[in-house]
């Protein structure tokens, strides 16, 4: 081909040229994910500059982050930018798994909301899998295998039940992988992922003013790991040096998670009223989280591993009605009307490690003792913190064509949200050995007490000595709206600029306790009970197509405004008071969640070439630069022995904020291929994909900068001149770039709880947990469609 392909989005919920849209939006076609290899969700990033798609250690937590705004699912906060399945809103985990027969995901930068689901900040990712094809067997095979232990095989068949009425795909996949390869220096257990899920879905037309498609999916994974560490360590064979190149863990036990999901969703469109299109989207999502977390990243308790349980539980159902014309009335104007409604209700909890009671190590009469570590004497503290989120919105969107190559666009909608949470923390039962002497003279037997050391009884403390926050409910009825115009200067040449708002609803933070949680100081209690955030953004760029269509250059300006804008701020130490029989006011090191206010402003560019029939070439780039304003987040301050000091209240410290993202300021991508035919049947083809990354000084870490590196990926291989066969040998990261991209500053010491009855546990381990680029990885992939594919 000499021209570059079309690109058909549905930004504005119709199907319109990419080159038709007035924002900016970057599009990886199934194709795309084909040629590069693509079979996770996470390496769309790869493709997509300046998106971050981040899963947490424990593997229970996933967020999507965009345009200067990093999103942590710590927070509790509604997602910063959307993800849907289908045109359905889902939970981020459920994507953060393999890809399967998909047929496009579009990711939109710029708050969006108005004409789809919720509102969101800084964009929205759509994923569509394929839909049933009405008229034509088909399907197709793919198999990867790699040398770091990946296997995966997923496939898809599309049977037509009824010619041109009524057709079904079934398709699935079975991907196993061992992660990042951290190996822990105390544990034989290899790092290990298993994924299955299966799609089925039914497509029904009865007539051309009527069609339905239902899909249903079921996700199982399971997941073994170990916690990256780097640092001097203790200088001992059992805990020696550690360099982020080698991917070492000291851990004693690893961390195990078992997700499950069920998801449907459902889309009907029917023409009506003399051409106008009533469409209907609804979903519904359950989920199920079991998961285990090691609380010795440091191994203070060679040996022992205490471990953190958490188990989750999700379901969420949402409704969609809209009614939009066909073409424009009059020739002058496109409409559609809606209502939306979504129910979530999370319920789960988590057991953490609390304080050590006398008898964890050993006879309290004797030396403290690590190889007699018993967690039977160690309390477990019981959070539970049940939610439910329910917001129903009516919406409006209106494009006016106002001739002459003018568009003239706006959309609101009026949400209806309802928040409420209630959490409670709670010390579980737990036993201490307590002296003969403090119970008198009578035996243990006597006492109805048993005995582990000579001269101590087991005391049971009960449960309770719990904490309850007030209940949190906030009601609010805010809007939203946008407002584009847009320019067709000349075939090639599209100008627009936009603004548009969003909203996300408050959110109440879990397990801060003690004094600053009950704190009234305005300035202590927005740390625990977050209000709305409010954001206004403005955009203005242009799409053009030149070369006759052999070239492609879309760049865009934004600058965007945030109110009380929910940031991330880990490791923090704070006063805590819990009354047990041996503790009182101590330190704590909690991961906080603070409202800010931000400005981000920034620049996208995307761009394609043709540059020969043979040889095409792509480039993207995305700056943003998110300053925290006027606002003040939770710090640590140390006095010269290091020494944790408060500024505030004597409680925590607050000092300005910094950035709003920790992302680097820019980086970009470049995409290439080159096919040469070497027979009548048979191509041959060579592809690249270069990611840069510049030094980065954004870390959450104040000490620790990543320096600048790329990642690059390429391919060879053969594929038949009709595209239904490839086999394909890939090398990713192929120059085997190796960097810490994050190294906490936070040194893994006691837990304080630990320490409080325990001196000899108040010391550093030497590590620090840590984060490195992926490996090099080198597979083959064959894959094999016929019919409709």
């Amino acid at each position: 081909p000499t021209m570059l392909s079309e690109i058909v989005v549905t930004a504005r919920r119709r199907p319109e040229g990419l080159q038709n849209t007035p924002l900016m939006e970057n599009v990886v076609t199934s194709d795309s994910l084909q040629k590069l290899n693509i079979k996770q969700f996470q390496d769309i990033q790869a493709v997509v500059p300046g998106l971050s798609l981040a899963q947490n250690g424990s593997g229970y937590q996933a967020a999507a982050s965009l345009r200067g705004v990093t999103f942590d699912v710590s927070t509790g906060a509604q997602p910063t930018v959307a993800l849907y399945l289908n045109e359905a809103p889902v939970q981020a985990l459920f994507l953060f798994q393999s890809l399967y027969d998909v047929g496009q995901i579009e990711v939109l930068r710029g708050p969006q909301g108005t004409n789809r689901g919720v509102s969101a900040p800084s964009g929205a990712i759509t994923v569509n899998s394929h839909k049933p094809d009405l008229s034509q067997y088909g399907g197709y095979a793919d198999v990867t295998a790699t040398d770091l232990s990946g296997r995966a095989a997923q496939g898809a068949v599309n049977l037509p039940l009824i010619k041109d009425v009524l057709a079904l795909r079934v398709a699935g996949v079975i991907d196993q992988s061992d992660l990042d390869g951290v190996r822990s220096l105390h544990n034989p257990l290899r790092p290990r992922q298993t994924t299955s899920s299966e799609r089925i879905s039914l497509g029904y037309k009865p007539t051309d003013d009527f069609s339905a498609n239902v899909t249903y999916q079921h996700l199982d994974k399971r997941l073994t790991d170990f916690d990256q560490v780097s640092g001097p360590g203790q200088g001992t064979a059992l805990n020696p040096a550690i360099t982020p190149d080698q991917r070492l863990s000291v851990e004693d036990g690893a961390n195990e998670i078992a997700q499950h999901f069920d998801v449907v969703t459902a889309q009907a469109d029917a023409r009506v009223l003399g051409g106008q299109h009533l469409s209907y989207v609804g979903s519904y999502l359950n989920f199920k989280i079991k998961t285990a977390s090691s609380q010795d990243q440091g191994n203070l308790l060679p040996g022992a591993e205490p471990y953190a349980r958490i188990a989750v539980a999700q379901e969420q159902t949402t409704q969609e009605i809209r009614l939009a014309s066909d073409k424009p009335l009059r020739g002058m104007f496109d409409y559609m009307v809606g209502a939306y409604y979504r129910w979530q209700n999370n319920g789960g909890r988590i057991v953490n490690t609390g304080p050590l009671l006398p008898g964890a190590f050993g006879d309290p009469n004797g030396p403290f003792d690590f190889a007699h570590f018993n967690p039977r004497y160690q309390a477990p503290v019981i959070i539970d913190a049940p939610s439910t989120l329910q917001e129903t919105s009516i919406f409006a969107n209106a494009t006016f064509h106002l001739g002459y190559g003018v568009e003239l666009g706006t959309g609101v909608r009026q949400i209806f949200s309802i928040v409420k949470s209630q959490s409670q923390i709670a010390i579980g039962e737990v036993v201490f050995a307590q002296q003969l002497s403090d119970i008198g003279a009578e035996s243990c037997a006597a006492a109805g007490l048993g005995s582990t050391y000579p001269g101590t009884c087991d005391r049971m403390l009960p449960a309770g000595l719990s904490q309850s926050a007030q209940p949190f409910r906030a009601s609010e009825t805010p809007h939203i709206y946008n407002l584009s115009l847009s320019k067709r200067v000349t075939p090639g040449l599209l100008l627009y600029a936009n603004t548009g708002t969003s909203y996300r609803p408050p959110v109440a933070s879990i397990g801060i306790q003690g004094d600053l949680a009950a704190s009234t100081d305005p300035e202590l209690s927005t740390l625990t009970f977050h209000p709305s955030e409010h954001t206004r953004a403005y955009e203005a760029g242009f799409k053009a197509t030149f070369l006759g269509g052999r070239g492609r250059l879309n760049a865009a300006l934004f600058r965007q405004q945030f109110e009380n804008l929910t940031v991330f701020v880990p490791g923090v130490t704070y006063v805590n008071v819990i009354h047990t029989p041996v503790l009182t006011r101590q330190n704590t090191n909690f991961d906080f969640t603070a409202s800010v206010d931000a400005l981000v402003q920034g620049f996208d560019i995307d761009s394609a070439f043709q540059i020969t029939p043979n040889w095409n070439v792509a480039f993207q780039l995305s700056y943003a630069d998110g300053k925290i304003q006027d606002s003040k987040v939770p710090c640590n301050i140390t006095d010269a022995a290091g020494n944790a000091v408060f500024n505030t209240g004597g409680l925590i410290s607050l000092c300005p904020g910094g950035s709003s993202s920790r992302l680097p300021l820019w980086n970009a991508n470049l995409q290439t291929e080159y096919v040469q035919p070497v027979s009548d049947k048979v191509d041959g083809f060579l592809r690249g994909l270069v990611s840069y990354f510049p030094q980065n000084r954004n870390r959450a870490e104040p000490d620790f900068t990543v320096d600048a590196y790329s990642l690059i990926n390429l391919y060879a291989g053969l594929r038949g001149h009709d595209g239904a066969w490839e086999v394909s040998l890939f090398a990713r990261n192929t120059f085997d770039t190796d960097r810490a991209v994050d190294v906490q500053s936070v040194q893994l010491n006691a837990n304080t709880q630990l320490g409080a009855a325990f001196p000899e546990l108040v010391r550093p381990t030497g590590y620090y947990l840590t984060q490195s680029t992926p490996r090099r990885e080198v597979g083959i992939n064959v894959h094999y469609a016929w019919g409709s594919r």
